[in-house]
């Protein structure tokens, strides 16, 4: 078997590695090694699973293992070339982070395809597996057996693609935003639908269009229900209570049943509902946290055979889509999105049951609609990957609608997925500030759709009361958008933070307690993470639309002035005030505020960073699904484990202090903010996190610099009501 990744090809036959045509001296276990990863690649190894495989039947210190992993990054040039290809999971064990290509003429028809993970959960059947592969009737076997497995192509055939890829680039900035195009769109006429008390939302509709199934959350006990509304009912009927949360109804196509999936503080599960004797029955477990995402996760077959699902196996992976059988519960893996995005949400079948589309989520806010065969195979891209979606549906075999939001507002928009590279058109300038979860009926053109997301706020916690009252909680930033990522200047009288109330992502600056807004004119740049200046007169940011590190004063006008053209995030500026922090595939890298120059001080790093106040140590989480913070000392290069008990899917949740680390951790009552205390080792409760947390990589804690105050992200409740309109009248325009 031949493999390659980056400049190298692995040869486990001759077990030979070679960087391009010269051969890479390894000893046999430490080659072993390499190739176990490499195999494996896209999941973490536990050490055990290294040490069955590499040392099977032996008694072996971990020194062997940690050694041979030293020696293989040294090997790859790591450290030279500033590219990561080994990942440390503190705790866990080792993940090989780089993509790796099969050689094709060493394919195995029963391999797992390089997207694929190759270790199936249990109770899941991969889909591409020889054994039992799910064809659905309308896929010829010989057709999804025909699918193409390797994507390399000759030299020549490589040269001409980065050409091509070179010019479509080009292109598509002259474009701009022309692949969403709004032309002229008619108007789309309302009605309420569903209005009740609380909120109401993942509507959907039965296959013949007379029955509307939807989630109710205006219980006070924290718990929701699902409702039925008939087309001649005068009121919804309730259907599904009882205790935890119920999400995404979803009708059978008969009409006859509901799947929909119960959420408790420790187990997720799916269960059908049966309308006849209003009796459910479990159909299988999923993995229990959703870390705050609000996307519907659930959809019915048209022949009613199978589930579609998002769901993942462990903490460390995407979430992935499986069919699940109606009959035994069984799963068969789907998608196999990269490691280090949060997956692949909001399912849906096409009308005619060979095709799925769903929602990929790189980021919280770059967000694509993507489509595959329910065989499994080809996963093609419909949009881009640069906005904030909420939901997508099929309307014919053809098309395909989703909600998103594009510019201001979240809009409906028509895509053609005949059209290899066609441009989405908008339905309607019907608009809503927050993500629209919908269901379009087949049969009448109907769509139902209800306005409703967590409405992200900052808030304070007075650290100086020791209370868990809601009365130490204090609302600090509410706007109509998503306001993140609060931070206090070096002096405490100003505070940073990023919203999108103004229709995309900029920084805004305020008074210590939200008052006194002014925007920061970044010339366009869109914001991610950024730091204070330690003269608090400007701000340094990264982006996700050009790469760098960038500095702008706060004076009237913002001068913008680049620092760094590396390709940057996670900027924390030091202590000193002459140079900032920043991360590139965890290399944690020193750059200089005055000339740009950098040196690396880590290859196990992450994000955030924070300096202590004596400069002496740097502290920083290793990954978004990791419990681990560490600590760095400058002078000795010793990294030490300081928490392992982090919120796993809330990395930024935690703030350094003078006494020790301020972070948030999950319990079995909820999640609650501990103090883990530098002078003994140990944590103390300090409160219960107050309200709903954001969803995953929007959840920062930030600390005042006189640490008397906490400001955190929630998650606050918004009110929701269903409603409809004629998809139909304007499908021809």
């Amino acid at each position: 078997m031949i493999f390659r990744f980056d400049r190298y090809t692995l040869d486990s036959d001759t077990r030979t590695l070679r960087c391009r045509d010269t051969v890479v001296a390894l000893t046999p276990k430490v080659f072993q090694t390499l190739l176990v990863l490499v195999e494996n690649h896209g999941r973490v190894m536990s050490k055990a699973e290294l040490f069955d495989q590499l040392w099977p039947h032996q008694a072996v210190e971990e020194a062997n293992l940690t050694q041979n992993i030293s020696i293989l990054r040294k090997a790859l040039e790591e450290a030279t070339n500033g590219k990561r290809y080994i990942a440390t999971f503190h705790g866990h064990g080792y993940r090989f982070v780089e993509p790796v290509a099969v050689d094709s003429n060493s394919y195995n028809l029963n391999e797992v395809p390089a997207e694929q993970d190759p270790s199936p959960r249990a109770d899941v059947i991969e889909s591409k597996s020889a054994s039992a592969p799910y064809l659905h009737p309308a896929v010829n076997r010989k057709e999804a057996a025909s699918i193409p497995r390797d994507r390399r192509g000759l030299s020549l055939l490589v040269s001409i693609s980065v050409v091509l890829c070179i010019t479509v680039a080009v292109l598509l900035c002259l474009r701009g935003q022309d692949n969403f195009r709004h032309g002229i769109v008619q108007p789309l006429e309302t009605t309420t639908l569903v209005r009740m008390e609380g909120t109401q939302d993942q509507p959907s509709w039965s296959l013949d269009g007379k029955k509307l199934a939807f989630v109710d959350s205006s219980s006070i006990d924290g718990n929701s229900s699902i409702y039925m509304q008939e087309a001649e009912a005068v009121r919804p009927r309730q259907l599904i209570s009882g205790t935890g949360l119920v999400s995404s109804p979803v009708w059978s196509p008969d009409g006859r049943s509901i799947a929909f999936i119960r959420t408790t503080q420790d187990t997720a599960e799916i269960f059908i509902f049966s309308l006849r004797d209003s009796v459910s029955r479990k159909l299988t477990t999923l993995f229990p946290h959703r870390y705050g995402l609000n996307y519907r996760r659930l959809d019915w077959a048209p022949d009613g055979a199978f589930l579609v699902v998002d769901d993942k196996i462990n903490e460390t992976d995407p979430l992935s889509l499986y069919l699940v059988h109606v009959s035994d519960g069984k799963m068969i893996r789907l998608t196999y999105p990269n490691m280090d995005i949060i997956g692949d949400v909001a399912p849906r079948f096409s009308p005619d049951g060979t095709r799925v589309a769903f929602i990929r989520v790189k980021y919280q806010f770059q967000n694509g609609v993507f489509v595959l065969p329910v065989t499994g195979g080809e996963v093609r891209q419909l949009t881009d990957q640069s906005h904030l979606l909420s939901d997508v549906d099929w309307q014919t075999n053809d098309s395909v609608i989703f909600s998103g939001r594009l510019d201001n507002e979240f809009r409906f928009w028509r895509r053609d997925v005949r059209i290899p590279n066609g441009s989405a058109t908008l339905v309607s300038a019907v608009g809503t500030d927050l993500p629209s979860q919908f269901s379009i009926s087949r049969r009448s053109g109907q769509i139902a759709f209800s306005a409703h997301g967590p409405d992200l706020n900052i808030w304070s916690f007075d650290l100086t009361k020791k209370s868990a009252a809601s009365t130490v909680w204090t609302s600090i930033v509410s706007t109509p958008g998503q306001d993140l990522e609060p931070s206090l200047s070096p002096d405490g009288s100003k505070m940073a933070f990023r919203s999108d109330h103004a229709g995309h992502i900029q920084l805004w600056v305020s008074k210590r307690d939200g008052t006194g807004t002014s925007l920061v004119d970044t010339n366009g740049m869109s914001p991610s993470v950024y730091c204070w200046e330690r003269d608090g007169r400007g701000l340094i940011f990264s982006s996700k639309l050009d790469p760098g590190l960038f500095e702008v004063s706060l004076s009237s006008p913002h001068k913008l002035r680049r620092i760094s053209d590396q390709p940057l995030s996670h900027p924390a500026c030091s202590v000193d005030g002459k140079s900032v922090f920043a991360i590139n595939r965890n290399f944690v890298y020193r750059i200089s505020i005055f000339d740009g120059s950098s040196e690396k001080i880590t290859d196990d790093g992450g994000a955030p960073i924070v300096q202590s106040a004596d400069g002496q140590y740097l502290y920083f989480a290793h990954g978004r699904m990791d419990s681990i913070i560490s600590r760095l000392d400058l002078l000795s290069g010793k990294q030490t484990v300081v928490v392992n008990s982090l919120a796993q899917g809330y990395s930024e949740s935690w703030a350094l202090t003078s006494k020790g680390v301020v972070f948030l951790k999950m319990n079995s009552d909820g999640p609650i903010i501990e103090l883990h205390e530098f002078a003994t080792g140990k944590e103390t409760a300090v409160t219960k996190f107050n309200g709903n947390l954001p969803p995953v990589g929007l959840s920062q804690f930030s600390i005042s610099p006189d640490e008397q105050t906490l400001f955190v992200v929630r998650a606050d409740p918004v009110s929701a009501n269903i409603q409809s309109a004629d998809l139909a009248a304007v499908a021809k325009h």
